[in-house]
């Protein structure tokens, strides 16, 4: 009897730290975070963007046949890079640490300003319609368009 006390005792600490946890590993980025949808009705695609790090993560959010494309440089120096998700659910992750093609300038004078075009690409062509586009600031401290 007192082993299954302990054992009932012991559920709920179990259960709130499994919890906290989980809960901790949802989302790893920190920094200022910015996202962007297609523009289509039902959007089909997503971006999202964390500047400490300069993580870009696009996701195809929708069986719809159709990939997401995103195109993003700085405005200032043309640095950039394209990438894309196929498949509802998947997503394609970029990040600095993956090589000096995808470490962006940071804010400073004339450089960080990063232009994101998103846009849903079916049988060669762009989806009508699904096309958006943002300026966000690479700065790792302040959440700003540009």
């Amino acid at each position: 009897m007192r082993k299954k006390l302990l054992s009932l005792l012991a559920l709920p600490a179990f259960v709130a730290a499994s919890a906290l946890l989980g809960a901790g590993t949802a989302n790893a980025y920190s920094g200022p975070h910015y996202w962007m949808y297609t523009d289509d009705d039902n959007p089909g695609g997503k971006v999202e963007f964390w500047s400490d790090g300069d993580i870009f993560k696009v996701c195809d959010v929708q069986a719809d046949g159709a990939s997401v494309h995103v195109v993003l440089y700085d405005i200032y120096t043309y640095k950039g890079y394209d990438i894309s998700a196929a498949g509802n659910g998947n997503c394609t992750t970029r990040r600095a640490s993956d090589g000096a093609q995808y470490d962006l300038p940071e804010r400073g004078r004339d450089r960080g300003c990063i232009r994101v075009d998103i846009r849903l690409w079916k049988d060669g062509h762009t989806v009508w319609e699904s096309p958006d586009q943002a300026a966000w600031w690479n700065d790792n401290d302040t959440k700003d368009d540009c």
